[in-house]
């Protein structure tokens, strides 16, 4: 693939939360986790494990965690904002944030255990064995993802599964062991968006790039970061209120 296929290709995923409930092909779910099997992982140590949930009630399970959690405490949190982020978000604003109920869940999977083929120095240190683990299993997901766009296929992650009681009821509902740290879900089947879901907003190149020693106005001033975050933040909502109204 030359440089130019490759940044047409990554500029052209997107997160898809508007996904039809029809199976998609075992084949292209065999490519999926084939291609997760490649990724990168610290010191070759490769703490992935891969479970598809294709079982109709298991799924509805994991999903009614993850939207009681999402439409409870999430929004809980939220009336907590800080005054300079806006209104806070909540149901009456904008809406109910249901997990869609996809024809396939793969959930990244890390074995904890895995960390004793660390160095020792990294292994008796928290923070960079945590650091090395988390992206050896962030390596995973993300071409997992890119895989699922390979094969035009919508996708979308459920990073809420991180949250402790969302971790706990997941793990007890897929009857996984306590050495095991569910990293994320990945939401994979058919697209129910007409025409391609809108584009997100980006940083430009010139602002996020920084050459040598750092100067001491090279980065965004506190306001200046303040108002983009803003702006960021209500694309995302923009785009995940027009996905609610595409799904089927």
């Amino acid at each position: 693939m030359r440089y130019e296929e490759f940044l047409e290709f990554v500029k052209t995923r997107r997160t898809i939360r508007a996904i039809k409930p029809d199976p998609i092909p075992d084949e292209q779910v065999e490519k999926l986790l084939e291609v997760a099997r490649w990724a990168p992982s610290g010191f070759n140590m490769q703490p992935v494990e891969l479970l598809v949930v294709k079982d109709l009630e298991l799924r509805a399970g994991i999903k009614a965690i993850v939207d009681d959690y999402k439409n409870g405490d999430f929004f809980a949190l939220e009336a907590t904002r800080e005054e300079w982020q806006g209104s806070p978000w909540s149901i009456a604003t904008h809406g109910r944030w249901d997990c869609p109920l996809a024809p396939v869940m793969i959930a990244v999977l890390g074995d904890t255990r895995r960390r004793a083929g660390l160095p020792m120095a990294a292994r008796y240190a928290t923070q960079k064995g945590d650091s090395i683990f988390e992206s050896s299993l962030a390596s995973a997901f993300m071409y997992l993802w890119l895989a699922a766009h390979s094969l035009g296929l919508a996708a979308v992650p459920v990073s809420g599964v991180k949250y402790p009681t969302v971790q706990g009821l997941v793990k007890a509902l897929l009857n996984l062991p306590d050495f095991i740290y569910v990293y994320d879900l990945l939401l994979v089947g058919q697209s129910a968006m007409e025409g391609g879901p809108s584009g997100k907003l980006t940083r430009r190149l010139d602002e996020m790039v920084h050459h040598d020693r750092a100067a001491n106005d090279e980065f965004l001033s506190e306001a200046e970061l303040r108002r983009q975050i803003v702006k960021l933040r209500a694309g995302n909502v923009a785009r995940h209120v027009e996905a609610d109204r595409a799904e089927p």
